[in-house]
């Protein structure tokens, strides 16, 4: 699991290396990927919606991608909803 991920970069990274270990182990487990939103606009540190940061990292084909309730579950939901229209 790729978690708590506030800078897209970073996600890519770790997506990138979780990737060369899969295929040079041979092993085929899924990974899920978990993004923070750091404020009410919806916005990672590095300022991408969930949307983008989707668009970001779904190359990397995650089984499931999902936000950390940084904000608050109830604060979440709008954000969350957005992120299930695009998956």
């Amino acid at each position: 699991m790729v978690e708590t991920i506030f800078d897209t970069l970073n996600a890519k990274a770790a997506l990138f290396a979780v990737g060369e270990f899969l295929e040079m182990s041979g092993l085929d487990i899924p990974v899920f990927v978990s993004g923070t939103l750091v404020d009410q606009s919806g916005r990672t540190l590095s300022g991408q919606t969930g949307e983008a940061f989707y668009a970001s990292i779904r190359h990397a084909k995650p089984m499931c991608v999902g936000l950390n309730c940084a904000l608050g579950a109830s604060h979440m939901v709008p954000f969350v909803e957005r992120l299930s229209n695009c998956v």
